[in-house]
């Protein structure tokens, strides 16, 4: 039984089922807290999102949750290599994906109306890579911008490719629309 023993578990291999029993879903620090109002806000219907650094799929089930009147299409999931061994976690990410028909990670470098960058990602590289596949008016965001390496990676990328659009911060969340 995965709840006999708590003390020695790894809490990041729980699934969102055990941490609903738990008590300790959702988790603080998934970029949805701060980016969903936002979301809900896009004029454009039928929504696909990028979830780079996706490991357990907690943000991606979480704004899925969130959708009530179903404006995103899509999720796709992107397995970042620096999340660690996705043979780690990945049988956790199939368990919380099970059935949700709108999450995918056969993600093929289509454009999206909002591209979330996980902080434990590779996240300058990310943002390099992905930045391009942003829609007009489409929302680029990431996690825990209180972290060190998350702002000097934004400050930097920011820098490189002359983003003057301002970054905004919610619930430790840090976006910005693409002008």
């Amino acid at each position: 039984d995965w709840s006999s023993d708590v003390c020695s578990s790894d809490l990041d291999m729980f699934t969102i089922e055990q941490s609903k029993q738990m008590g300790i879903w959702p988790p603080s620090d998934i970029v949805a807290h701060g980016v969903f109002p936002y979301i809900k806000r896009l004029k454009e219907e039928n929504l696909r999102i990028l979830d780079v650094g996706v490991m357990k799929g907690e943000n991606a089930y979480y704004m899925l949750s969130l959708d009530e009147k179903k404006k995103i299409k899509k999720i796709y999931g992107v397995i970042s290599q620096s999340e660690g061994d996705p043979n780690d976690y990945e049988p956790v990410l199939k368990k919380n994906i099970n059935g949700q028909d709108r999450f995918s990670l056969n993600y093929t470098n289509q454009q999206c109306n909002v591209i979330c960058i996980n902080a434990h990602s590779d996240i300058y590289n990310n943002l390099k890579k992905y930045y391009p596949l942003l829609k007009h008016n489409g929302i680029f965001c990431g996690n825990e911008h209180h972290l060190t390496h998350v702002k000097e990676a934004l400050s930097k990328f920011r820098r490189e490719v002359k983003i003057g659009t301002p970054i905004m911060v919610s619930n430790g969340c840090w976006m910005w629309y693409k002008r």
